[in-house]
């Protein structure tokens, strides 16, 4: 075979080579594909070159197509591993200081203990409830109970076992605002019983100004809470709050610990 003849294959066959590249160069790909089938054409061959740019379009829209749908998926499995986290751990942390307050005064105060164990009760109560509303909506898509609210603040410090002072109103806010304020509060009052034993008092202050609700959940304790991005519950805490548009702060402060979050709500209360 002469070198004029051997010239369309060996053209042909280092333009498909360069399909292999198409995931790391996408458009690199394309457009040197794209040429070489236009130098084929005016240099006079005719041969099937020409379909080898549109597979490279193609394969580039299918790898970026499993793209999208794998970032989804892992929202979604981040999304799903907040609720249970924040469902689980809070409920935990309700039940292992009623635990210990009702193993403390068990024979010295008979009665105390009781009410320990009652609100052990109620923290498990609760936590099934809201375990079952999350498995609900992955299995049918569909809640089996209410939403997390602020409306329900009295039932998530009901049994915290330790004075929680709240001051301030949240007000009227959006359901996706709702949502992550409670999931924020319930998380920074969790930590606060886990890392904060010795806390004596926990305070939630609420502070509506134009366009945004100002969180700040602190504690008295000696916290051992690690740093920003060291657990879990924090940076849930923070992802909530940047899904938003809003932001989080959180970390030791004189006399204890403190949760800021600022959420935007879209409109002056």
């Amino acid at each position: 075979m002469s070198l004029a003849h051997a010239v369309p294959y060996v053209w042909i066959a280092v333009t498909v080579a360069l399909l292999f590249l198409r995931r790391r160069y996408p458009v690199a790909v394309i457009a040197l594909t794209g040429a070489s089938t236009w130098g084929y054409y005016l240099v006079g061959y005719v041969g099937p070159l020409v379909i080898v740019p549109a597979f490279a379009v193609v394969s580039l829209g299918r790898a970026r197509a499993v793209e999208r749908r794998r970032f989804h998926s892992e929202q979604e499995r981040l999304r799903i591993a907040r609720e249970v986290h924040d469902v689980v751990a809070h409920s935990l942390a309700m039940i292992n200081v009623q635990a210990g307050v009702a193993a403390h005064v068990a024979d010295r105060k008979p009665e105390e203990a009781v009410k320990a164990l009652l609100a052990i009760k109620e923290a498990s109560r609760a936590a099934l409830v809201d375990l079952r509303a999350t498995l609900g909506v992955l299995r049918s898509g569909e809640g089996t109970a209410p939403a997390p609210s602020l409306k329900r603040l009295d039932e998530l410090i009901t049994p915290v076992g330790k004075p929680v002072e709240v001051h301030g109103e949240p007000g009227d806010l959006p359901a996706p605002v709702d949502v992550a304020a409670y999931r924020i509060v319930q998380e920074s009052v969790t930590n606060a019983l886990r890392y904060a034993p010795d806390a004596t008092v926990i305070t939630i202050e609420f502070a509506r100004t134009a366009g945004q609700l100002e969180i700040v959940i602190s504690d008295d304790g000696r916290s051992s809470m690690p740093s920003m991005g060291a657990g879990t519950g924090l940076t849930g805490m923070r992802e909530r709050a940047e899904a938003l548009g809003g932001s989080l702060e959180a970390g030791r402060k004189p006399g204890g610990f403190e949760v800021r979050a600022v959420l935007p709500v879209g409109g002056e209360q």
